[in-house]
């Protein structure tokens, strides 16, 4: 079946930022628009990150359940406040990742949601990994990781404006675990897709088989949260790769009212 995604052009590349320190951060506004067509086919692709359409079909043939009972208790961030935190921080991790597959042509698996053993917990790891092979050279193979903080509700505190600083300070974990991830990533693909866990397989050994990696760190706001003056204040001269550390900004109108309606509609489709 193919994959649209009509909804990624409700993501519209606005004037970069400068921070004080010189570094630029690419910004994006999320502009939803009122199309139930397309509000259908996102909510669809969202939720195969959770749940793929053969798992779904199984498991309601063997639990004798409905789609949605099983999509809302089993796989789905809850309604509440912990849930309703989970869903900030893995829609923005995902958008993160749909961006980097279909804008920037990524091979970005998803290996985060699907296999959780608590729902309305985030995953431990890289946040999200793409990968792209140059097939003329390895030495231009290169993997990109970036750290996703989100800030999704309404509020115009400091600690929801300042999310690309965290993302920055937590992104030197990457250092240590992306590595872990792969290897995490490439094992769960292996069983269930050979095309991406062959192109994982290529980033498994940098001693031996050198790629490039970029380090990346990145804020989803609502419009509330997203504070110019904030985010030219971020400092990165503290990261271990700070030269060619990567920033980028998404920002959108309402952003926890619309993450909850995806939600729904997700466990419908």
């Amino acid at each position: 079946m193919a994959m649209t995604y009509r909804y990624m052009d409700y993501l519209i590349s606005e004037s970069p930022i400068y921070t004080n320190e010189g570094k630029k951060i690419e910004v994006f506004h999320l502009d939803v628009q009122d199309d139930p067509e397309i509000f259908e086919e996102w909510a669809k692709q969202f939720r195969r990150n959770y749940c793929s359409d053969d798992e779904l079909d199984e498991m309601v043939s063997s639990m004798n359940i409905t789609s949605k009972k099983y999509l809302v208790d089993f796989k789905l961030p809850s309604d509440n406040s912990l849930g309703r935190s989970t869903m900030s921080g893995d829609f923005g991790e995902i958008l993160v990742s749909d961006y980097l597959q279909i804008i920037e042509e990524y091979v970005v698996p998803r290996t985060r949601y699907d296999s959780k053993v608590n729902k309305d917990s985030s995953t431990q790891g890289s946040d999200v990994i793409g990968y792209k092979k140059d097939p003329l050279n390895t030495a231009n193979d290169e993997v990109v990781v970036i750290e996703v903080k989100s800030s999704s509700s309404n509020s115009k505190s400091c600690e929801a404006k300042n999310k690309l600083q965290v993302a920055i300070n937590h992104s030197d974990k990457d250092f240590e675990r992306f590595s872990t991830s792969i290897v995490a990533s490439y094992l769960k693909l292996k069983n269930s897709n050979i095309e991406q866990a062959n192109v994982v397989k290529r980033f498994l050994n940098i001693t031996d088989s050198p790629f490039n990696v970029i380090y990346g760190a990145g804020a989803v706001h609502s419009n509330q949260s997203f504070d110019i003056n904030i985010l030219k204040e971020v400092v990165t001269k503290n990261h271990r790769d700070y030269k060619k550390l990567r920033l980028l900004v998404i920002h959108s109108d309402e952003l926890m009212n619309f993450i909850k309606s995806l939600y729904l509609k997700a466990s419908e489709v």
